[in-house]
């Protein structure tokens, strides 16, 4: 029995993977505004054909209050969502808004499926068959409408459809039990197409995600690319001063032509392994071409030590082709606020690795300050 109900609660409301949860939620949320405003003035026109169809033995409130009352409602969901909302920057906002068209819909659906028990009760034999049909025309719409928040889609068609069904079941009338079979069937195949469209939405979320990833990442190492880097150089450049660290492996050349370009990209992925290591989630790594890696972070994240770490430990690391591997790095500390910015801290970091390569390789050195930053290095202390 455990076992049922979880199948069931994983059919109609299915866990959402927490990498796109998010963007889940926003893209659901503006998909139903735009639905729900045309679903709303839809329902309007039809309340016209409420009271009109209302028995002829119908009390004031099945004949008048209700389609009066829905009208209003449907104007005004109409005049709310002809708003700018702002969903689509706001996961907060995104969230409330299923949340409320979840529970307005379902206020709706009680109302609609109000309307058709009472009229059906009081019209008479030959007539009442009329009702479940408007009503689930209605209810179909309105699933297909809130197909991005399953759970509203679901309430809407039980909340709906059920009590309808119940009274056709039971009616005793070959028609009716035909009636209620071909809605049964119907809702059943509207159920499939709101999970299928579910999937289909988590599918090309996750294919999305992944090409963002893809297009952010090294398909060697798993490590960032140049242009993740810079991304992050940039938001790291808002909060302030940045530390880059330039790492280059020393004579990789020779290792691609003794032991060939597999063997090359084996040390590489160890390289980026131990760094990606010690940086841990203080600082970003990326590789940023051929045998070149950088880290960015904030100095007190940087140190010269951790700097001095990666040195030895990629120094003692076991390689693949059995032999010592080293690496030179240039150090440098700058602000990042902007591409121009990033650049100028590029070059001076680049000219440390250089000056490094030419005193003896295996080394840190580090780009001369700037004047700002020893100015504000003195004010600090």
């Amino acid at each position: 029995m455990t076992r049922l109900v979880a199948k069931l609660r994983g059919y109609f409301m299915p866990d959402v993977p927490d990498a796109i949860r998010d963007e889940f939620v926003v893209r659901g949320a503006v998909q139903m505004r735009h639905n729900s405003r045309l679903l709303f003035f839809a329902l309007f026109l039809t309340t016209p054909t409420a009271a009109l169809a209302a028995a002829d033995g119908a009390s004031w409130w099945v004949r008048f209050a209700a389609p009066m009352v829905m009208a209003l409602f449907c104007l005004a969901g109409v005049w709310s969502l002809s708003r700018d909302l702002r969903l689509s920057t706001s996961v907060r906002r995104s969230r409330r808004f299923v949340r409320d068209a979840t529970v307005s819909s379902s206020l709706i659906a009680v109302m609609c499926s109000a309307w058709c028990v009472y009229s059906w009760l009081g019209a008479p034999p030959g007539e009442r068959i009329y009702y479940p049909i408007i009503v689930a025309l209605g209810a179909f719409s309105t699933a297909y409408c809130l197909s991005s928040a399953r759970t509203a889609a679901v309430a809407n068609l039980v909340i709906n459809l059920v009590p309808m069904l119940a009274l056709l079941y039971s009616s005793g009338e070959r028609l009716d039990l035909g009636v209620a079979v071909s809605l049964t069937v119907a809702a059943l195949f509207q159920l499939h197409m709101v999970h299928s469209h579910f999937h289909t939405v988590i599918d090309l979320l996750t294919l999305q995600r992944q090409s963002r990833e893809l297009a952010r990442t090294d398909p060697l190492t798993g490590l960032l690319n140049r242009r993740a880097l810079l991304d992050h150089a940039l938001e790291l450049g808002s909060e302030g001063s940045v530390r880059l660290l330039l790492v280059d492996i020393d004579h990789f050349k020779t290792i691609n032509d003794g032991h060939g370009h597999d063997m090359g990209d084996e040390v590489l992925k160890i390289v980026a392994e131990r760094l990606a290591r010690i940086a841990e989630i203080r600082a970003s790594v990326a590789r940023i071409g051929g045998e070149e890696f950088a880290l960015v972070g904030h100095a007190d994240d940087l140190p010269e030590a951790l700097a001095l770490a990666i040195l030895a430990e990629i120094r003692t690391a076991q390689m693949p082709h059995g032999r010592q591997v080293t690496v030179s790095i240039g150090l440098a500390d700058g602000p990042s606020a902007d591409e121009a910015g990033w650049r100028h801290l590029f070059n001076r970091a680049d000219s440390a690795l250089y000056t490094a390569k030419g005193n003896g390789r295996n080394r840190l050195e580090q780009a001369s300050p700037l004047p700002a930053l020893i100015a504000a290095r003195n004010a600090a202390a």
